[in-house]
């Protein structure tokens, strides 16, 4: 559970805020290329909301490169996709109750409800594809950076979570400036 945490922590450390919108763009707009594969726009506004889309295009950049790297490395991460699609159903009891009022929850839930609508699916249905696709992209996140750094040692009473989080970062936006010639970005 503490991997679990520490993947889907690193998942988010990587994605930066801003405020652009990408309304003048159609779903099947290239966002980004990178090392040859396209980000499309409609990628991600899968993952975020359109407001949102362009503030976490340099963080996609930074997790499709990772998953690059983890294929290019032939790092096998096969089981933990499985145990993502395994639990997928699952996943749902994460979705925040009805009944919870708090802010977070409110939030939670809109975000939720405005991308189902958007992509005409049911707002639980969306959340478990938009949770498996975030696990997905926290695992090759965490190969690669396990790769770099090591695996860390959260058990350890001295292990420093945001040391190694600063190094983690630290280690993709190496790998950004290794690949920047490689990089091609479309949206602003």
């Amino acid at each position: 559970m503490k991997r679990f945490a520490s993947v889907m922590f690193l998942s988010c450390l990587i994605m930066l805020a801003g405020c652009n919108s990408i309304s003048k763009y159609d779903d099947e707009d290239v966002a980004a290329i990178v090392r040859g594969e396209e980000i499309t726009v409609g990628e991600l506004r899968f993952l975020y909301s359109d407001d949102k889309v362009s503030d976490y295009l340099d963080g996609t950049i930074k997790a499709k490169l990772a998953e690059q790297e983890v294929k290019r490395m032939n790092l096998d991460v096969s089981e933990k996709l499985q145990e993502i699609q395994a639990s997928i159903d699952s996943i749902e009891y994460f979705y925040p109750p009805e009944d919870d009022n708090s802010k977070t929850a409110k939030d939670t839930r809109r975000f939720y409800e405005s991308q189902a609508k958007k992509l005409g699916m049911e707002p639980k249905e969306f959340f478990k594809k938009h949770a498996a696709a975030n696990q997905e992209t926290g695992v090759y996140l965490q190969a690669y950076v396990d790769s770099v750094l090591g695996e860390p040692t959260v058990d350890d009473k001295d292990f420093d979570m945001e040391d190694f989080n600063k190094k983690a970062n630290a280690a993709l936006d190496e790998l950004v400036k290794e690949h920047k010639d490689e990089i091609e970005k479309f949206i602003k």
